[in-house]
């Protein structure tokens, strides 16, 4: 059996397991069950309510679908050394390609030198790598820094106006526990989208418009217009860089290893569930046909 009552969740994946399953206890049920259980007399119907939401207190926050998910592929991994990579969008490729791109850009926006973090922190629930921060060592700084790569100016401009993404501010929450820095930014730089990008995109409008040369007129016009909205060295680098700044919230963390904690028994529990299935399921089942049937014909 694997211990998994040492399993870390990377940063990263925070915002994942954070989310709550269907069915998760509320604060909504909470005021509800202190309403019934203040009347001296409940209705049937009452007391079957009052009873369930105690029954669904006591189970508590359960974890969401993409929570499971995401165990499954943490089980595969602590367990086997096996992971499947995830599907790599064309978003999420730019990022990896641009990362130096939008630190150099971070940097000269700021004024201020930043080296890529390489260094792998955990504590005794997390792990991670975050891209920036500010002191001498991650575990001295103050604040962490963490860039994202916008995709397009749409993208990056939609920002403005949103709230944070709840992943990233729950990515940043994890990279302040370990490394107890009090403040933790999201930084989304705009950069030129790399030219193996571009191509990629060129070739899939060639095919997309179904023109019989690269010298159509059509295709070089929208050509041009695909390019000028990948590249954005004519645009003022001061608005090119978007920051989230959020303060360092204990009770957030608190929240984040009681989930980890509860992640831990459900790899615990899966792997029950797989030694079953993988060992007896199939001799349960046909013992459990097999009784069914000596009932049946002792009945007969």
């Amino acid at each position: 059996m694997t211990d998994f009552s040492k399993a870390l969740i990377r940063c990263s994946a925070i915002g994942h397991i954070m989310k709550n399953g269907k069915g998760s206890y509320t604060d909504a049920d909470e005021l509800k069950l202190s309403e019934l259980k203040l009347k001296p007399k409940r209705t049937d119907n009452q007391e079957k309510q009052y009873v369930g939401l105690l029954t669904k207190k006591a189970d508590g926050v359960l974890l969401s679908e993409t929570c499971k998910k995401y165990l499954i592929r943490t089980y595969a991994l602590e367990k086997y050394n096996r992971i499947s990579d995830e599907p790599m969008t064309k978003q999420m490729y730019k990022g990896i390609q641009c990362e130096e791109d939008s630190i150099d850009l971070f940097c000269k926006v700021e004024k201020v030198f930043y080296s890529k973090n390489k260094e792998k922190i955990k504590n005794e629930f997390l792990s991670g790598t975050p891209d920036l921060f500010d002191g001498s060592t991650v575990f001295s700084s103050q604040e962490i820094i963490d860039i994202k790569s916008s995709w397009d100016i749409t993208t990056y401009l939609k920002n403005i106006d949103g709230a944070l993404n709840p992943l990233y501010y729950w990515q940043i929450q994890g990279y302040m526990a370990i490394s107890g820095a009090k403040v933790g930014t999201i930084a989304y730089c705009l950069v030129n989208t790399p030219d193996e990008i571009i191509n990629d995109e060129k070739r899939r409008l060639f095919f997309k418009m179904g023109v019989a040369t690269e010298e159509n007129p059509k295709f070089l016009k929208e050509v041009a217009k695909m390019e000028r909205n990948m590249r954005f060295d004519d645009i003022p680098i001061e608005e090119r860089v978007l920051r989230f700044t959020v303060e360092r919230n204990d009770n957030d963390i608190e929240r984040i290893y009681e989930k980890v904690k509860k992640c831990r028994l459900f790899l615990a529990d899966f792997e029950v569930k797989h030694l079953f299935f993988t060992k007896n399921h199939r001799r349960e089942v046909i013992k459990s046909m097999q009784n069914v049937i000596s009932d049946t014909e002792y009945a007969e």
